[in-house]
């Protein structure tokens, strides 16, 4: 025995996602904001905010030949309704895009709840694991812990939800909002519920995790 004690990885903390979600959620939004202010035609201003994101996973793949899922989930939704508005010419198609992507989202995190582990617990574990395979490893252990599966479950269908109810959202604003507005107010809405997402569900593993010590008599592997 070598008496050579392993490197303790730095501690996830959700500061970490910060850059992440300024460049991929914030800094799109408010380049289609100014750009639209200027008169930049809306379809145009939604593919320019689209730059920021796909530098920001270009440079993410090359420095650890790794995606970043959060951020590739933010920019599908951009990228995807900014694609359909520049070939068509008509903002409008950004809406219905949108609903689309956020119902495929919805579904795909409501199905999963049918498998074996639910597509958050991947989702997190790219996350928290960051790379490292010891990590991945004891973030698949706690799999065996009951409160940590209903834990993940139950959060999986909260993402559910709040996908589901931004596609009622988008469709009643488009009723009685222009298709420009509706974009920019849908923009934002699904920033913000994005980051509102990821602060409840890192103060939800935070409270499983004391109750896991509490319970367990043993500290959180992670």
């Amino acid at each position: 025995m070598s008496g050579q004690t392993e490197p303790v990885a730095r501690p996830f903390r959700i500061a970490m996602l910060l850059p992440t979600l300024v460049v991929d959620g914030v800094l799109p939004v408010a380049i289609f904001l100014a750009l639209k202010h200027f008169g930049v035609f809306p379809a145009w201003a939604l593919a320019i905010g689209c730059v920021p994101p796909a530098l920001n996973n270009l440079r993410t793949w090359v420095i650890s030949r790794q995606l970043d899922p959060l951020g590739i989930l933010i920019m599908a939704s951009i990228a995807s309704g900014a694609v359909a508005s520049v070939v068509s010419g008509n903002v409008s198609y950004r809406i219905v895009t949108d609903c689309v992507l956020n119902a495929g989202w919805c579904l795909a995190f409501l199905v999963s709840l049918l498998f074996a582990r639910p597509v958050l617990f991947y989702l997190i574990r790219e996350v928290v694991a960051a790379g490292d395979a010891s990590r991945a490893e004891s973030w698949n252990g706690l799999w065996q812990n009951a409160m940590f599966r209903s834990g993940l479950r139950s959060l999986t269908a909260i993402w559910s939800a709040v996908y589901g109810t931004e596609i009622l959202i988008e469709i009643a604003l488009a009723y009685t909002q222009t298709a420009a507005t509706v974009v920019a107010i849908a923009s934002i809405m699904n920033t913000g519920a994005t980051l509102a997402l990821i602060a409840f569900t890192h103060r939800r593993m935070k409270s499983i995790r004391i109750r896991y010590e509490r319970e367990e008599e043993r500290s959180w592997p992670l």
